[in-house]
Order: structure tokens, then sequence, then C-alpha cells
């Protein structure tokens, strides 16, 4: 009698076993939902670029290594850099800057760098201030590699962070600066 209650839950099984599966996938899909709405709220790029004329960009000559400008496909035209002051971020030293260039359509870009004592990224932003793609290097190496949002997006999505408090901090200064009438 046990084993004909037994081989009728065993049709349960296969829709555990769904349920189950499912999980991740739907996790996975609102976290892909946040994410977005997160990368929705700003776009660091626009409030980079609409105060490109009043910022003091320097030239940055070498400043994107040759592999990592044949990664990104940028680096066609002046570069001119940006940095930020250096942080420390979990005990470790953080430098940043922004690059402006242009990429083979001639059209302006920016470039995000991230080095610790550790690696170094190059972050090739969207005009959506997303990314577009990524280079990456350990200290002492080389050379350079392409890498995926996977690998390179959870730093992106910190240094975004960084570059959105830095940028939108431009228009108050900006409007600090303005001659009064």
């Amino acid at each position: 009698m046990n084993t004909i209650r037994f081989g009728k839950l065993l049709w349960l099984v296969p829709i555990a076993l769904m349920v189950i599966a499912g999980q991740p996938a739907a996790k996975l899909q609102a976290q892909a939902g946040k994410s977005a709405a997160a990368a929705s709220q700003y776009n660091i790029v626009k409030e980079i670029m609409d105060h490109k004329a009043t910022l003091d960009w320097k030239p940055a000559g070498n400043g994107i290594p040759a592999d990592v400008c044949t990664i990104l496909l940028v680096c066609n035209g002046t570069t001119k850099v940006i940095a930020l002051p250096r942080s420390t971020e979990g005990g470790q030293p953080v430098g940043r800057g922004v690059y402006l260039t242009q990429d083979d359509k001639k059209a302006d870009v920016l470039v995000l760098e991230r080095q610790t004592p550790v690696d170094t990224y190059f972050f090739l932003l969207t005009p959506q201030g997303t990314l577009g793609k990524a280079a990456y290097a350990q200290v002492g190496s080389r050379s350079w590699t392409p890498v995926g949002m996977a690998l390179s997006g959870s730093v992106f999505d910190k240094d975004r962070v960084v570059w959105h408090n830095w940028a939108s901090k431009l228009g108050t200064a900006a409007a600090d600066k303005k001659p009064e009438s």
C-alpha cells in the first residue's frame, strides 16, 4: 500500500524540479530589472558632456594604452583627461580618470579609468551612460584583456556612482562661478 502512495507522488517530482529551477532565473531577472532601473536614473555621459566646455581638461598623451585603444576602438583624435583625487576603498588607494577622446567615427566618447595597486580597468561608456566595453589588466601584466559585463559590471557600477556624485556637482560649481549681473 505504501508503494502505491509513493508511486502516486512521483508525478510531483518534475513539477517541484521546474519550480526550483525557475527560482534562480526569476531572481536574476528581478536583479536585472533593478539595475536597469538604477541605470536609467542618471546618465554620466550626458552629465559630463553638458559641462565639457567648462571643465579643465588636460592633454592625456598616452594616458590610454595602445592595446586598450584597440580593444575599445577609441583614441582616434586628441585625448584629454580629468583625474579625480585619489580615494581609499577597502583599505586600498583608488585612482580614477575620465578621458575625452574619439571613436572610429570621430564622435566624442568618454572612457573611465580605475586604477588600484592590484589592477586597472578602462570602461568605454555608451551615449546612454552605460558600459559599452571594458579592458582589464593586473598590475605588472603586459597584456590587456577585453572583459564583459559579468566580470566588470560590479566594478563599473561602483565607479559610476562615484562619477555621478562628481558630475552632479558640476552644475553647482558652474553656477557658483557665474558673475552676478
